[in-house]
């Protein structure tokens, strides 16, 4: 039981770190979408234009690696959990 409550704790550890990540990199592909556009709320086609720069430039590779790896450590949290609570 202990070990579960462990994971649990590992599991909402990273879910913050996660979600920090992840609200990190909307603000700041929102911000790309209004400098590219110069409008305070960017439309729906700069917003997919800056989500589809975001998955191919050099230079956010770190922060694709690093919302991958979390969401990768999540849903295997998310596995051992389900293992633990099943047995």
């Amino acid at each position: 039981m202990t070990l579960h409550y462990v994971l649990l704790a590992a599991q909402a550890v990273v879910f913050v770190v996660w979600a920090f990540v992840a609200f990190r990199i909307l603000f700041r592909l929102r911000a790309r979408a209004g400098a590219e556009t110069g409008l305070p709320f960017p439309g729906v086609g700069a917003t997919l234009r800056s989500l589809a720069g975001f998955l191919r430039r050099p230079e956010d590779r770190a922060d694709r690696r690093r919302l991958s790896v979390l969401t990768l450590a999540l849903f295997g949290l998310t596995a051992g959990i389900a293992v633990l609570a099943s047995g």
